[in-house]
């Protein structure tokens, strides 16, 4: 009953929101009427036309949607032509579109939600409804470079577009995944460089037409699918490196039953934790893997030690403990993980100096690896072992808290706990 509460409040909560950017996409589209006038048709059926085009071949992201090189083409009507022609421009190429998505075949606008065309418009319709607004009031303001391209006003319209784009898609994504707004918005922020490179395209776009009309868009419109098959590849080379990570947990759980599903569930409660502290896309991603890979050392250790029912020997105990550096020497020898290595090597030390192997302190300790051990020891209370029954969640917690600059890290114990309490509770639904 709570969830089924949970997903309907949820769900208002979307189609509001998706209102309100409909709504709001109206008001603007009702001012560029009024002010401005479609001045070539020619360039708004082309660009249409390759945007559409353009958006087909978008490329799918996990969890935050997809991207394509179609700003080019937008960016460069902002520049060619006038705000509601690019606003209408870039509104037909997501009509018209139909990209592949993976389980789905063809998508179009008739076998799509109609509340995710009509954002998708809507959002569209702002973003470079008001960036053309703002370019043609500083070309008129500011006569400063070419005459159909104004540095400055690119530059400031530029910026304006981007940040509306990732505010809404940010906003959306953070409804959906129920994550704070900050947290997604800056992942969204980090994509920035990709984008303002693919608008250096749509400058060059706007450049060739203005040296050989129609011909030299279509010539220039060559590199914009070249650099969405450049992305494509580095998207598949970084799946096929998570799709490998994934086969060396299943090898570790294959050696120890008893642990199955522990690699995942610490990595779901190290990148919680890492999000709560605000760190980066980047680092988020590494604590991330270094969790799904951090007993990988299990490989080498003897399977009746670690399926042992009753108290080990000290002896099998030493043996075990070997683990964090077989598998830091492991990840070490992959070019593509080395960089884990020292946060696997590491995750049984102690904020007090009294882990191993190297018997680490507070201020040795990496950040990374400190969210690791917390991630670690919480999914170990939380889990039944052949040795004791499994902790509460609260129980857990407080645990977790008494530790704090014994084994833990106190710095980070507080935004673990809240983190650590969210993925928990999203974990047992």
């Amino acid at each position: 009953m709570v969830k089924v509460s949970s997903k309907k409040k949820s769900n208002k909560i979307l189609y509001s929101y998706i209102l309100f950017v409909a709504l709001l996409a109206i008001l603007v589209m009702h001012y560029l009427i009024t002010n401005f006038a479609i001045r070539d048709y020619t360039l708004l059926l082309l660009f249409s036309i390759l945007s559409a085009v353009s958006e087909t071949f978008l490329i799918p992201l996990p969890k935050v949607g997809a991207v394509s090189v179609s700003f080019a083409i937008t960016f460069s009507a902002i520049l060619l032509t006038d705000p509601l022609t690019a606003a209408i421009i870039t509104s037909l190429g997501i009509l018209f579109r139909c990209p592949y998505v993976d389980g789905k075949g063809r998508v179009h606008l008739f076998n799509t939600p109609i509340y995710k065309t009509v954002f998708n418009i809507s959002q569209y319709i702002i973003n470079a409804g008001v960036a053309g607004i703002i370019y043609v009031n500083f070309h008129e303001i500011l006569r400063f470079g070419f005459e159909f391209y104004n540095p400055i006003g690119g530059t400031i319209a530029l910026m304006v577009y981007l940040l509306l784009n990732s505010f809404f898609m940010a906003a959306l994504m953070s409804i959906i995944l129920e994550e704070k707004l900050t947290a997604v918005w800056r992942n969204y922020l980090l994509g920035f460089i990709n984008i303002i490179l693919v608008s250096l395209l749509g400058i060059v776009l706007a450049f060739s037409y203005d040296s050989y009309d129609i011909g030299g868009i279509l010539l220039f419109f060559i590199p914009l699918l070249l650099a969405r098959y450049t992305f494509k590849l580095y998207l598949d080379m970084r799946k096929n490196y998570f799709e490998t990570m994934n086969v060396l947990v299943r090898a570790i759980e294959a050696n120890d039953p008893y642990t199955s599903g522990h690699s995942l569930r610490v990595s779901i409660y190290s990148e919680a934790i890492a999000k709560q502290l605000g760190l980066p896309q980047n680092k988020v991603d590494m604590i991330k893997s270094a969790a799904l890979l951090h007993d990988i050392g299990k490989i080498g250790i003897d399977k009746n030690i670690l399926n042992k029912n009753g108290k080990l020997e000290k002896e099998e105990f030493d043996t075990i403990k070997a683990h964090p550096q077989i598998g830091a020497t492991i990840i070490s020898d992959m070019s593509y993980l080395s960089n884990l290595s020292d946060i696997i090597k590491h995750h049984h030390e102690r904020n007090d100096g009294k882990g191993y192997p190297d018997g680490l302190s507070h201020n040795s300790i990496p950040l990374e690896t400190s969210i690791l051990i917390i991630a670690d020891s919480f999914d170990a209370m939380t889990t039944d072992r052949p040795y004791r029954h499994a902790l509460s969640l609260e129980d857990a917690l407080n645990e977790v808290k008494v530790n704090a600059g014994t084994q833990f890290n106190p710095d980070i114990v507080d935004d673990a706990i809240i983190a650590l309490r969210k993925a928990f509770n999203n974990l047992s639904e």
